[in-house]
């Protein structure tokens, strides 16, 4: 499955995110470079269960569902602060650039309240322009992709032009480590407004186009626009906006003081939740309730929650496309061979066929495929056919799963 990264400059809330999402003991700071190496999680995407429009209970194994609301987990990845140059090795530049290949979406992490430097380092709230803390890392990103284009480039722009070879296919090869497809490839050609005909004679700032040109097809980007509850960043998020970049407002340490809260039985919330209740006064201490009031009254009464559920599954059901399928062996019963209601739910690129999901699920399973049953319409499914969101499959195999 596609990974999600959690990037950024450094000091902006990037390991606070992190460690929200996943409630994982990352070290934070304020100071640049807390994070000095790559963390991988596993966080969740929230979805609407099917059971809820069936009218089922259903007794999930590889998810939870919680009221209806099924938690899918996925693997998230926090990678080292970025700052100016970076791909010149400066900072934990070089790190950073060679870690970010892991990611297929960028949740680049904003100080909305503008309180920090280009470089990391903790300022007035107001004064620093939060726009700038995306373009660094889109920007630097993009000068490392145009030097990896550059290497090579002599041979591989003669031999296209002369068409002894593919450009588009050369170009691919030479981004092997990205994951890069050829068709994304050549949209990002024909996006970039070249001349096709003459490679050999591209400049520099030709090939920089070139290489922004691919990140954005193959990197699609969500901006977490961080510290939310302060008053400086209503102005910092209209910068966003305006920039043209698609942002979620979010407030990652509201979003971490509530799971840790939730995980220690002290109050009722999901991640994603509108609200949360306290469920036992008596087992906080009076600055704890100030504490979590003061988080409804600066973060969820403004936001309408804390934002950090939505970044991720902007980046996940939007950006990245996944959708949610819920596999049984049983379609009139919808349960697994132990009785287990709903069992599944798998998160899988929008256009998986149904074959494609067998193999997902295991390999014998697809091995032996023979054909898969919409379980609510009780209508066979084309082997090629895309699946739909919140379609119930039945796969029917020569082989059982593993």
């Amino acid at each position: 499955m596609e990974l999600a990264g959690v990037v950024g400059k450094p000091n902006v809330g990037k390991s606070t995110l992190f460690s929200a999402l996943t409630l994982t003991e990352v070290e934070i700071a304020n100071y640049p470079f807390t994070t000095k190496k790559t963390n991988v999680g596993v966080t969740y995407v929230r979805l609407d269960c099917v059971c809820k429009s069936l009218d089922v209970k259903c007794s999930p194994k590889n998810s939870l569902c919680i009221g209806g609301v099924r938690l899918a987990p996925i693997q998230i990845i926090d990678c080292p602060g970025i700052i100016p140059e970076a791909h010149k090795g400066k900072g934990l530049g070089l790190q950073f650039l060679d870690e970010i290949r892991q990611a297929s979406a960028l949740i680049v992490v904003a100080d909305a309240s503008g309180g920090t430097a280009i470089d990391g380092t903790l300022v007035e709230p107001g004064t620093h322009d939060p726009v700038e803390d995306v373009e660094v890392v889109l920007r630097e990103f993009d000068i490392w992709l145009k030097e990896i284009l550059l290497r090579d480039w002599p041979r591989i722009s003669r031999a296209a032009e002369a068409r002894q070879v593919s450009l588009t296919a050369e170009l691919c090869r030479k981004l092997s480590g990205l994951g890069v497809s050829e068709q994304e490839v050549a949209d990002a050609l024909t996006e970039s407004g070249l001349d096709l005909r003459k490679p050999a004679s591209w400049s520099s700032d030709n090939l920089q186009v070139l290489a922004t040109a691919i990140r954005a097809k193959t990197k699609p980007v969500v901006v977490a626009a961080n510290k939310c509850d302060m008053a400086e960043a209503e102005a910092g998020l209209e910068k966003l906006r305006k920039a043209g970049y698609d942002v979620v407002p979010c407030s990652a340490e509201a979003e971490r003081t509530l799971r840790l809260a939730a995980s220690r039985g002290l109050i009722k919330y999901l991640p994603g939740d509108s609200d949360f209740e306290i469920l036992d006064k008596e087992k906080l201490r009076p600055q704890q309730v100030k504490a979590l009031e003061k988080i409804r009254e600066l973060v969820i009464a403004k936001l309408g929650g804390t934002g950090v559920q939505q970044v991720v599954n902007k980046a996940y059901l939007e950006k990245l496309g996944y959708i949610p399928v819920y596999p049984v062996e049983d379609p009139h019963t919808l349960t697994d061979h132990s009785g287990n209601v709903l069992p599944d739910v798998y998160l899988v690129p929008r256009k998986t066929t149904p074959r494609q999901l067998a193999y997902r699920i295991h390999s014998e399973l697809g091995e032996g495929y023979l054909y898969a049953v919409d379980a609510q319409t009780g209508m066979r499914l084309a082997e090629d056919q895309p699946l739909k969101p919140n379609q119930i499959v039945s796969i029917v195999s020569t082989k059982k799963r593993g």
